[in-house]
């Protein structure tokens, strides 16, 4: 247990370090993301296919929306196992793996890219397998992160999703000069708000303990960028909490799962600021009548009361992404810790077991184990 307790100490650790890592994004963007704006605009896509797993895919399905506006071309978010059909005159994919090892990823890439398909890489670190394997490589530029359950992974990915789009929009033409600066600025309010949230959410974790230490079932739902990063935070509490957890849309989760509430339920629900914010408010307060955990959290300063995490953000849905999964994240470093739990020992080597990870490069194992040379 005390092993295990250490890697939540560390993922904590990661937690608190989204801020500065953030900032660091957004002042270098243009070094780290103005290769793939180059290549984009070369290319003109007419598609865009983002690839990943775990929490690489929740930053693409939370990026999708924003891409797709930035840069007005059709933009899809998908699992390697399942992919998509490949369409358009030009089509561009756009492969995602903090670790830049993820077995299933590196296999479609291969394989597409065997087909002549057009390709990036965002990995952090471009001396990966994935990367070796693209015409293009892009450092997502959050380092590595010892733990398996991802906190800056998440929210530097998806920011560099973000700013991949903005600088490819604005070279491409797709963006404004007026609509760059006008993005940029809502981000840099939304960053620079991030260490005061991350202590807010601190703050409202150790307000609600005790009824948080009873609750055995979680669930995260919003609307757009917020449901995909409910479906990131009930993966934090899937690899640590080890409890039962899911993320839904909120009328998908009004139709059905609503229904599973008890008083063993924790909700969360995120605040859309739009015509959907009354009936959020109606369900916390049904929810409430079963459970002593039915949360809001709330970026725009607008609502009030005890069951409501008021965090800081610019005005726009698209700032979810760093912004409401912070309590998710805190919640599985520390209470997994507060409640002594640890996973079971059949699962401590299922990564190795189950091959998640490329051990080796196609090349390398071909070549006795010796490492291929970075292609131009």
């Amino acid at each position: 247990m005390e092993a295990y307790h250490a890697q939540m100490r560390e993922m904590y650790r990661y937690f608190r370090s989204q801020p500065e890592c953030m900032q660091e994004l957004l002042r270098d963007r243009a070094a780290i993301v103005g290769g793939f704006a180059d290549f984009y605009s070369r290319l003109k896509p007419d598609r865009v296919y983002l690839i990943g797993s775990g929490s690489s895919l929740n930053a693409c399905r939370a990026a999708k929306d924003y891409m797709e506006a930035m840069l007005d071309v059709e933009v899809m978010a998908a699992e390697p196992s399942n992919p998509p059909i490949i369409r358009g005159a030009r089509p561009l994919l756009a492969v995602v793996s903090q670790s830049g090892k993820s077995s299933n990823t590196d296999a479609y890439l291969r394989a597409k890219h065997g087909q002549g398909v057009p390709s990036a890489s965002f990995t952090a670190g471009i001396d990966t397998p994935i990367a070796h394997a693209a015409d293009l490589a892009v450092d997502i530029s959050v380092g590595d992160e010892t733990v398996g359950p991802k906190t800056r992974g998440f929210t530097g990915t998806a920011l560099c999703l973000y700013l991949a789009a903005l600088e490819a929009g604005r070279a491409s033409g797709s963006l404004s000069a007026a609509g760059y600066e006008r993005e940029i600025g809502l981000l840099e309010k939304t960053i620079g708000c991030s260490e005061e949230n991350l202590n807010t959410c601190e703050a409202f974790y150790r307000t609600h303990l005790e009824a948080l230490k009873t609750a055995r079932r979680y669930l995260f739902v919003g609307k757009g960028p917020a449901a995909a990063v409910g479906a990131e935070d009930a993966l934090k509490v899937l690899e640590t909490l080890c409890f039962p957890s899911a993320g839904y849309e909120f009328e998908e989760y009004l139709h059905g799962p609503a229904f599973s509430t008890n008083e063993e339920t924790a909700l969360f629900l995120f605040n859309p600021d739009d015509a959907d914010t009354p009936r959020v408010r109606r369900m916390a307060a049904i929810t409430a009548r079963a459970s002593r955990n039915s949360y809001i959290i709330d970026r725009t300063g607008n609502l009030a009361g005890e069951d409501v995490l008021r965090l800081r953000a610019a005005s726009s849905k698209y700032m979810s992404p760093f912004v409401d999964v912070f309590f998710g994240q805190l919640l599985s470093a520390l209470l997994t810790q507060e409640m002594s739990i640890t996973r079971h020992e059949a699962v401590h080597s299922l990564t190795a077991d189950m091959e998640i990870k490329v051990s080796k490069e196609p090349d390398e194992q071909a070549n006795g184990g010796l490492p291929v040379g970075r292609k131009d």
